[in-house]
């Protein structure tokens, strides 16, 4: 089933709703990023889950991992997550392998975009997640050039209807300022020491047509998955 654009849909992570309006506005192109082991595929997965659970269709485009290995880590918090995989409401798409056995080279902007269009056409898919984007190469080496073909593969997604996230390993800032501007949010998932002790946290950065509070807000990982806490990272427990 395909969301009104009028309504709002949950990201399926306690406590982040309540800071973006009440939800996502769906059919629309989300960036997560952040360092390695943040908390990014959590956190779209649990996005995924949460859509099947009320009817809707999601897939998850793997372009390194293997897609049953990011599953196996997500059930520790929620092993339905299993169910939904087999009923086929959640499809685990392992594109990698496929478009480097067929180009030999890197994934371009379009030739994923290719195979995600005429997959979710005929699954008709409410819910997508690409992880990582860092696979995905440019086919041009302009900037003006690589700018127009990412808003291409971003308006190529939106046209489809769905709602869609891309999740970014934030290795090198100025390799993400593309996607920055052309998605309609950023979320960002942070870790850092303080007070000796590992903190790790979200930050909305961007989030269009939605008002949003910037500040880093402290994130846990629970028995359930990611849970927000509407608290400053920096606050010490009591």
């Amino acid at each position: 089933m395909h969301t009104s654009p009028k309504t709002r849909i949950s990201t399926g992570v306690k406590g982040l709703d309540e800071l973006i309006e009440g939800g996502l506005i769906p059919g629309r192109v989300y960036l997560v990023t952040g360092p390695p082991g943040s908390g990014k595929t959590t956190l779209a997965l649990q996005f995924l889950l949460e859509g099947a659970k009320h009817g809707e269709k999601g897939l998850y485009v793997s372009l390194i991992q293997k897609p049953e290995e990011v599953i196996k880590d997500m059930a520790k918090y929620d092993p339905s997550i299993f169910a939904y995989v087999k009923a086929w409401k959640i499809m685990l798409y392992d594109l990698g392998p496929i478009l480097w056995r067929e180009t030999s080279k890197v994934p371009t902007w379009g030739s994923v975009l290719s195979r995600i269009k005429e997959l979710s056409e005929t699954e008709k898919i409410d819910r997508l997640v690409i992880d990582p984007v860092t696979a995905i190469e440019f086919s041009v080496s302009n900037p003006a050039e690589k700018r127009a073909e990412l808003a291409r593969f971003i308006r190529g997604l939106e046209d489809l209807g769905t709602t869609a996230y891309l999740v970014a390993e934030m290795t090198d800032m100025d390799r993400y300022t593309e996607e920055h501007y052309l998605t309609s949010g950023v979320i960002m998932m942070h870790y850092f020491m303080h007070n000796n002790k590992m903190v790790r946290a979200i930050q909305i950065l961007k989030m269009r047509g939605t008002k949003h509070n910037t500040d880093m807000k402290k994130i846990v990982f629970s028995d359930n998955g990611i849970i927000v806490l509407n608290k400053s990272p920096f606050e010490d427990e009591v």
